[in-house]
């Protein structure tokens, strides 16, 4: 953040927006690094890309006023049965949302065909396992703000009611986030010791999970407990 802060471009920011958003911001990132495990949490240790910093200041944070319920590099299977990042998602009541943000160089000129295939088939696949994706270049994020504050708002607002908050309460998040890192359905108690969470309340955020469509319930004939998969994703059933 200190870095970011010193940019000149961060600098021609609202100076009292820009220190709304440093107080939202370091309650945001230490929440995120707490809940971070394993190969997720060395990546965020150093901190977020420049472009990344600069979409959550002046795309969303200046949408929304807050930064409740955005998950940084968030960990996919993909369809090679590997391990992909998504820069930011959003869990509403009801959907996923992908935010892809590219950076500031313009390394399209040097991609190889295989590279440009993979990117849009793994996009491909996270449209099939139930993902909204939104793209958004750094350019676009520096020169027409409002023009991406406006998408992220039409997609959000749409699934907005008057009865029920949009975003998923950040236990939730973090237990999608945890799921989704699996090979295999896991169990309330696993995540329960992972995430440091009480099982009771995991399970109070797992059955509002399953209503919303989010995970489903995976039975197992070794256990006589519930274990849990997410809702389209192409991770394997215990046996």
């Amino acid at each position: 953040m200190e870095k970011f802060k010193a940019d000149p471009l961060y600098k021609q920011g609202d100076l009292e927006v820009n220190l709304q958003f440093e107080r939202a911001f370091a309650t945001w990132w230490a929440a995120t690094l707490r809940a971070a495990k394993g190969a997720r949490q060395k990546r965020l240790k150093p901190g977020l890309t420049y472009a990344s910093m600069y979409f959550l200041r002046f795309t969303w944070f200046a949408a929304f006023g807050n930064l409740k319920g955005l998950v940084p590099e968030y960990e996919v299977k993909d369809y090679k049965d590997g391990f992909r990042y998504i820069d930011f998602v959003f869990f509403t009541n009801a959907h996923r949302v992908a935010i892809e943000v590219d950076g500031r160089a313009s390394h399209r000129l040097n991609v190889t065909p295989a590279e440009f295939e993979d990117e849009l088939m793994r996009q491909n696949h996270l449209v099939i396992d139930g993902w909204s994706v939104i793209r958004l270049a750094f350019l676009s994020i520096r020169d027409k703000p409002r023009q991406c504050q406006q998408v992220l708002q039409q997609m959000l607002g749409k699934w907005q009611t008057d009865e029920e908050e949009t975003r998923l309460p950040l236990v939730s998040s973090n237990i999608m986030a945890y799921i989704s890192r699996a090979a295999n359905p896991v169990s309330p108690a696993e995540m329960s010791q992972a995430l440091n969470v009480h099982r009771n309340t995991i399970l109070r955020h797992l059955a509002r999970l399953v209503q919303s469509g989010h995970v489903v319930a995976a039975k197992t004939s070794r256990k006589r407990n519930t274990h849990y998969r997410l809702v389209n994703s192409n991770l394997k059933s215990m046996d």
